[in-house]
């Protein structure tokens, strides 16, 4: 029996007009970015990217501007034609950074690349409309878009700005209610910590949950580098599509945590009514200035690129290996704000400090784990025989303070 016709979904990663990206766009033209990929993202029928920066209109104040936000230079306008030429139907904003012009910054954002006929996702005027199904049709199939960012240290839990926050139960829901509303159904997720070659142990967990709900496609951002793809109950996870459009070689942040930051993929998926055929990955990567925007890999550099990527798709099968991995980053990113806090006094770390690290969700998901793992080694150390000759677990009072 035929399975009907199949079109191509095509998906790439975070997409930064700014900084120096957005002054080479100033002066070559506001294709530039999307030059040498071209040809590639022709392929997509349909092509999805994650919008990371925000555009500000002409009467922003320049004084206003965060230094650290990803705040485009290059005019809205300009660039959402742009994104358009270069093939873009969808964009999702659930972003950690889409507030970083304010509510002034989303609105213009949205409305600029939503004026050149890109439907965007994940944001609207309240938390129910960023929730709401997006849809687009190509060629007799529908696609639907479901978009979420997790609650993060630039979004500290703001509610009126209209974000649709990563919360895995109601993402589930959504996908039940909708799964039966289109034929394609794509999730979109921004979240994690970042630089990590797996997911996380509870994201990994969380994806496979929405699958499992019916999602045909679950796209995965935020973590700067690409990670593995696998098929889950007909479902296929790209657990995180890295940089597309990113100065990851002059931001020192991106820099420092190389190379893979300049490294990731277009993802093209094969598609029919009844859901995913196949997919496969188009290597890229970013050059340094000036020429820092994506190229296509070719010969033995797309080889070793393209058996990176199988290795990562390898991790995906080892529990272990990705429980170790996410404790890793979990120790390392304790010890940064361990040194943070040293610099505070209490009333600042209870300020600062506290309810961020316990109530946002982006930090709640590892201080849990630094409590899953302080819980294992407490365990450990009172499972050890009792010293005859010091009172009960004298090896966890031993200290120089103790009075």
């Amino acid at each position: 029996m035929a399975r009907g016709r199949t079109i191509t979904f095509g998906a790439v990663g975070d997409i930064a007009l700014w900084k120096e990206v957005a002054d080479e766009m100033n002066v070559h033209g506001a294709d530039w970015p999307f030059a040498k990929m071209k040809r590639h993202l022709a392929r997509a029928d349909v092509l999805f990217g994650n919008m990371e920066s925000v555009a500000i209109p002409r009467r922003y104040p320049k004084r206003k501007i965060d230094p650290r936000g990803l705040v485009s230079s290059v005019p809205g306008p300009a660039g959402a034609r742009a994104l358009r030429r270069a093939g873009f139907d969808f964009l999702n904003m659930a972003a950690n950074h889409v507030l970083d012009a304010g509510r002034v910054g989303l609105d213009y954002t949205q409305g600029v690349l939503e004026a050149q006929a890109i439907v965007t996702g994940g944001v609207g005027r309240t938390p129910s409309d960023a929730r709401a199904l997006k849809t687009v049709r190509k060629r007799g199939i529908t696609f639907g878009f479901l978009c979420y960012a997790e609650d993060n240290n630039y979004t500290l839990g703001e509610t009126r700005a209209g974000i649709a926050y990563y919360e895995p139960d109601a993402v589930v829901e959504d996908v039940r209610r909708h799964r039966d509303a289109v034929d394609v159904l794509v999730v979109s997720v921004h979240a994690d910590l970042e630089f990590m070659p797996t997911p996380s142990v509870p994201r990994l967990e969380n994806f496979r949950r929405i699958a499992a709900a019916g999602a045909d496609i679950v796209l995965g951002h935020h973590p700067h580098v690409p990670q593995g793809c696998e098929m889950v109950d007909g479902c296929l996870i790209a657990h995180s599509l890295g940089n597309f459009v990113f100065n990851a070689h002059t931001s020192p942040y991106l820099k420092g945590n190389g190379p893979h930051t300049w490294h990731s993929f277009v993802l093209l998926v094969k598609v029919g009514k009844d859901g995913v055929r196949s997919f496969e990955r188009v290597p890229f990567e970013i050059h340094e200035p000036p020429e820092q925007r994506p190229h296509p890999l070719t010969g033995r550099a797309r080889r070793d690129a393209l058996q990176y990527l199988e290795r990562l798709d390898r991790h995906l099968r080892r529990p272990a290996f990705i429980r170790k991995t996410w404790r890793k980053k979990v120790r390392k990113t304790l010890e940064i704000h361990l040194k943070l806090m040293k610099e505070m006094d209490a009333d600042r770390v209870i300020d600062e400090m506290v309810g961020r690290l316990w109530l946002v969700p982006e930090n709640r998901r590892w201080t849990e784990e630094v409590l899953a793992m302080g819980r294992e080694a407490y365990e450990a150390r009172r499972r050890r025989r009792p010293d005859p000759l010091h009172r009960p677990y004298y090896h966890f009072t031993r200290s120089k303070a103790r009075g």
